[in-house]
């Protein structure tokens, strides 16, 4: 028993010892040294990240437990001497594979959990499962092209032979014999019992660490590191089951949180100039357009290219945040007002769902198209599409054959931008009115496979914007140029339009599906603006009646399409969970906030957690790091909004209660 004992307590110790490491390069790679103005806060992550790891570790060390209580019995029984050295024997092959199996997961956790924070920002979520339906052959080169994936192997197997040598030690260790008296011997083991519920559970219900209550600081960068990474994943994958379940509170307590919140079905104004025009709609969702890397751009860096010159002379608004922040939950939010990101691969896939803005546009007598630079089979996208009622969908298959030069610029995830536009504009020209285009761009996705002509020159890049950066000079020169090449291509394709016959009668709307994933954080002053994207709008003379615009108004992903039907439909019956027209005067101040997934803000602030920050000033999302307490509407808001957001799904499906 003792041996096993051993093995428990010296592997348990390595382990953590792993899991520190992890936390130490994390808190190098991600955590600015001036963050927190209390130095103690980093003596508690690692406090309570050992803790957090003795919580998983006395889970998987449990059959050893067992084992220990079952050598004890046994060892009151004489056996042959043959029969003790084959028992031993299958232990120790049993234990030393049990033992590689952990030290594996321990290590390639910990390598995930890194690559996975510098990536999105985040502890592992519900988005990693997306990752099961998208291009599995393009995310793998990805991985392996710009991952030490090969030196993480070796590294692995060679911890896994330390394991076992260590392993073989301890089981031939010659440890002399104790004889306890039966009550001691029995006093200990309710001793060691204790110890051990002590160690899965915790001493107190408020240091538990589970996915309700993990923070322990005002900074998710401290808590997201602290966290063990193997259950940081189980939670993610319990939240997945749980939103496949499909879980919506009930009827009555949603009408109780429009009463605190807001309504959820609205009519747009009647249009008098809509209804001579019917004009055609383009709503472009551009891969990682966040403003985070636009920031940077001045007289001699133009990260926009030909999109500089229309977004200074037509309607843009950048404190503007994306719904969520992955490609598909932004896609489902946008366009099937959807919490739930994987409903187009979910059992809801071939079940039409009412009031999208596809239903919208359809019930007022418009043709609906989708057009991606990717594939149509992404997520089940064409054929949750079809289900949905769009009219034609044109993928990268379509323009590889109807533009021949476009599979060389074929990436894994699709074909260059370019393509895209060049088949709406000839859209657009055929169906300049009663049309809703909806586009979504590839080209600034990794691998990034990056046309060069007509860039702007990318001398002197700010090393400001480096800084935030993967340290790899060809990643980041990638990063930029793709950035620079997608925004340059939807500038190009505006030139276009603007000169075109159909003018002026058509809107274009575009907007980012997230932010750029792999430059840094600043913490001191980005909790909302490193989430940022632009919402920019092109909208003819004509259709410009009586329009409010405030450049610095707050909005997200829920206002874009109460703005365009107000602009190109009249009348119409829609659904938009705290949405409003962005280009009309305020009439709601409960409407007057944007919402991301993991921050949202008002006129008075940044709230992340149960902390609000005040802004730099009025013009900018960015925060000056001073938090304040808030009152309960602030503080439950995010809860609630998410429910009746699910609540509103579940009963279009109809499976509300």
């Amino acid at each position: 028993m003792r041996k096993i004992l051993l093995q428990i307590i010296i592997f348990t110790f390595l382990f953590i010892i792993v899991f520190t490491v992890n936390r130490i390069l994390m808190q190098i790679g991600f955590i600015p040294s001036n963050l927190v103005s209390d130095k103690s806060e980093f003596v508690q992550m690692y406090l309570l990240g050992i803790f957090h790891d003795i919580r998983f570790l006395s889970a998987a060390f449990l059959p050893f437990l067992l084992c220990a209580f079952i050598s004890l019995f046994f060892s009151q029984i004489k056996f042959s001497s043959i029969f003790k050295e084959r028992i031993s024997k299958i232990y120790f092959i049993v234990s030393s594979f049990y033992i590689v199996c952990i030290a594996f997961l321990s290590l390639g956790f910990s390598y995930a959990k890194y690559y996975y924070y510098e990536i999105y920002k985040s502890k592992f979520d519900i988005f990693m499962f997306s990752l099961k339906d998208d291009n599995t052959k393009t995310i793998l080169d990805i991985i392996y092209n710009d991952y030490p994936i090969l030196k993480i192997f070796v590294f692995m197997f060679i911890f896994g032979f330390l394991c076992i040598f260590i392993n073989s030690k301890i089981l031939r260790l010659k440890l002399r014999a104790i004889n306890l008296k039966f009550p001691i011997l029995i006093l200990l083991n309710l001793i060691l019992i204790g110890s051990y519920i002590v160690a899965l559970r915790g001493p107190f219900k408020h240091v538990a660490i589970n996915v309700q209550n993990y923070s322990f600081s005002e900074f998710s960068v401290l808590n997201d590191t602290m966290l063990n990474p193997i259950m940081a994943f189980s939670w993610a994958f319990k939240q997945y089951r749980q939103e496949e379940s499909f879980k919506a509170i009930s009827s009555s307590k949603a009408q109780n949180l429009k009463n605190k919140l807001f309504d959820d079905l609205y009519t747009s104004p009647k249009n008098i100039q809509a209804e001579k025009i019917h004009p055609s709609v383009f709503v472009n969702l551009m891969e990682s357009f966040g403003l985070n890397l636009a920031d940077f751009s001045n007289e001699e860096h133009n990260f926009l290219g030909a999109l500089k010159p229309h977004f200074e002379k037509d309607f843009v608004l950048k404190r503007f945040l994306s719904a969520y922040n992955g490609t598909i939950p932004s896609f489902a939010n946008l366009f099937f007002i959807s919490p739930y990101q994987n409903i187009s691969t979910s059992k809801f896939q071939k079940t039409y769902l009412d009031l999208t803005p596809i239903a919208v546009y359809k019930k007022a007598g418009y043709k609906v198209i989708f057009v991606s630079a990717g594939n149509g089979s992404w997520q089940n996208v064409k054929n949750y599409l079809s289900v949905l009622g769009v009219d034609e969908i044109i993928d990268e298959n379509v323009l590889m054959k109807e533009y021949k030069q476009a599979k060389t610029s074929e990436n894994g995830y699709g074909i260059a931008d370019k393509y895209l536009y060049k088949k709406v504009y000839e859209l657009l020209q055929k169906n300049p009115h009663n049309t809703l285009i909806i586009g979504l761009t590839i080209s600034n996705h990794p691998p990034y496979k990056i046309a060069q002509e007509g860039l702007p020159k990318l001398e002197n890049i700010p090393q400001a914007l480096l800084n935030l950066l993967p340290y790899d000079k060809n990643k980041q020169e990638n990063i930029i140029k793709a950035y620079t090449y997608a925004n340059n291509e939807f500038g190009k394709f505006l030139d276009k339009v603007k000169q075109s016959s159909f003018k002026d009668s058509v809107i274009i709307a575009a907007t980012g599906d997230h932010r750029v994933r792999e430059m840094g954080i600043d913490l001191n002053s980005q909790k909302a603006f490193a989430y940022s994207v632009p919402f920019y709008l092109y909208i003819p003379k004509i259709l410009q009646n009586n329009l409010y615009y405030d450049k610095n108004r707050l909005g997200s992903h829920k206002d874009i399409f109460p703005t365009l039907y107000a602009l190109s439909l009249s009348n119409a019956h829609y659904l938009s969970v705290g949405g409003r027209n962005m280009l009309a005067k305020p009439t709601n101040k409960k409407l007057e906030f944007a919402f991301n997934d993991v921050v949202w803000a008002d006129n008075d602030g940044v709230y992340i957690g149960n902390k609000g920050y005040f802004f730099e000033n009025n013009n900018t999302l960015k925060d000056n790091n001073k938090a304040f307490d808030l009152d309960a509407y602030h503080k439950n808001f995010t809860q609630f909004y998410k429910e009746l957001n699910f609540y509103q799904l579940a009963q279009r499906l109809g499976v509300a209660k």
